[in-house]
């Protein structure tokens, strides 16, 4: 079933020719829409469960952000004062000498 269309003749146009002589279009049924809607319903229920995977995963991870950051805001309790707390106290050098002073481990021994 040839059709008469403005298609030059060379080789590209007989391509194009005999593949629309190959496959038709076809003609829309009446179980046609019924069709469509239940692909596109078959996709959509595929996707959503990888939706769910991805914002379990999220919450997960902003739940662990979230106790990290507390952790690290949340004051650590030293068991000796630094160097700088001493001195802030007021006392005198000699005490100073006696203490056990703990270097912040952010600090750099010079």
């Amino acid at each position: 079933m040839s059709q008469d269309r403005d298609v030059p003749v060379d080789g590209l146009g007989r391509l194009f020719a005999a593949y629309r002589d190959a496959c038709p279009d076809p003609e829309p049924g009446e179980t046609f829409m019924p069709r469509l809607w239940e692909k596109i319903e078959a996709r959509r229920v595929r996707s959503s469960g990888l939706k769910r995977l991805a914002r379990g995963i999220i919450t997960v991870a902003a739940a662990a952000s979230l106790a990290m950051g507390i952790f690290l805001i949340v004051p650590h309790h030293r068991t000796s004062p630094t160097y700088l707390e001493l001195l802030a106290a007021g006392q005198s050098n000699d005490s100073m000498a006696d203490s056990d002073i703990v270097q912040p481990a952010d600090e750099n021994p010079r």
